[in-house]
């Protein structure tokens, strides 16, 4: 049976003038025992958000616990650096039960890993708090009946969706800890307010959370100055050896786990490599190709400059994510991911848009 969801339709309707929204703020409500998690490799979309969604909670008198299926990167310990709350696998002690789960930045479980596995039943009540587009097709997964999906496709993060759902909960006063998880979610999911789904709320929360003290070059400096000589030395080879198809629409880095071993990079330390490639004055859609610690999982990021919709090749590989920005990971030979995605990619770019059927005269 799927799930109950919730997804905003465009302005003027909210979110919050559904009765999904009125079931939600009953649950927060009630509920005294929450667990809070975000996908695998978390970003700063996800961490921000559980951040002020776990000090949120807190302030309204709940017991909060966060539980991700991998650990804290380097780069975003000064959300919480004294190590105390956004935890990873055998770095929290779990309640055998809670009374709500709230998964933020997916509505896929197949990308909390492990947890999913170990969680579901644990749970009274499953939430997904998201804003990417649907499963497609819907049918590639069944949610359990105890879970909901809530999930707002205008919102430029889940910072933005959270600052709505703070402000009608009206639990308790949006505080400086709060203000950090909100501003890192929305400044890194916009790309510093760069992508096409930036908001006008997005630059809305942004002042809020500055003029709270968030101090907005401390936390770009904190998340992107944080690359070792080494990632930079990769970083260039990789650009010496960047890929362009015949039309220069396509360009593409690959990333085999022995180099990034010989540069001593985790998987995080590449995670902003990608946004080179968009600098590329012909290129309409770039992607970055990176062999997992495993050896066999190859993990593909694709972005779009906005002339082609990709999400829809992510999906049927069995990955997801915006429009302009998605990715997917595939337990194949490095070689054949890198030619499956290439060639798909290019026959989107190269296929000729179906011309207008012509009306008929009377």
């Amino acid at each position: 049976m799927s799930a109950k969801k919730v997804t905003k339709k465009s302005s003027p309707q909210r979110v919050s003038e559904s009765k999904e929204f009125a079931q939600l703020k009953t649950l927060l409500g009630d509920a005294k025992r929450i667990l809070i998690s975000t996908h695998m490799q978390p970003d700063g979309d996800g961490l921000g958000a559980e951040v002020a969604l776990f000090h949120y909670l807190k302030r309204a008198r709940k017991s909060v616990r966060i539980y991700n299926p991998d650990s804290l990167p380097r780069r975003y310990r000064f959300l919480d650096p004294k190590g105390e709350f956004l935890l990873g696998p055998g770095e929290v002690e779990l309640w055998d039960h809670c009374d709500l789960w709230i998964i933020v930045d997916t509505n896929d479980p197949r990308r909390l890993g492990a947890l999913w596995n170990e969680l579901p039943l644990r749970s009274r009540k499953i939430i997904f708090l998201d804003h990417h587009p649907d499963i497609n097709p819907p049918e590639k997964f069944q949610y359990p009946n105890n879970a909901m999906v809530v999930s707002d496709h205008h919102s430029s993060s889940i910072g933005e969706l959270l600052y709505q759902i703070f402000k009608e909960l009206d639990l308790t006063k949006i505080n400086a800890d709060m203000a950090l998880g909100l501003y890192v979610s929305v400044m890194t999911d916009t790309n510093s307010f760069r992508y096409a789904r930036t908001t006008p709320e997005s630059h809305v929360i942004a002042s809020e959370m500055i003029a709270l003290g968030v101090d907005p070059e401390e936390v770009y400096q904190a998340i992107f100055s944080t690359k070792e000589l080494s990632h930079i030395q990769l970083l260039g080879q990789l650009l010496q050896q960047t890929k362009v198809s015949k039309s220069g629409k396509l360009a593409w880095m690959e990333l085999k786990l022995d180099l990034r071993k010989k540069f001593n990079a985790t998987a995080d330390d590449t995670m902003s490599f990608l946004n080179i490639l968009l600098v590329l004055k012909d290129a309409d859609v770039v992607c970055i190709f990176r062999e997992e610690d495993d050896g066999e999982m190859t993990r593909v990021s694709i972005k779009s400059k906005g002339k082609y919709v990709i999400n829809k090749i992510a999906m049927d590989l069995g990955g997801g994510g915006h429009e302009y920005a998605a990715g997917l990971a595939l337990k194949q030979p490095f070689q054949k991911v890198v030619d499956q995605v290439i060639h798909q990619i290019e026959t989107l770019i190269t296929t000729p848009p179906p011309k207008p059927l012509m009306s008929k005269k009377p």
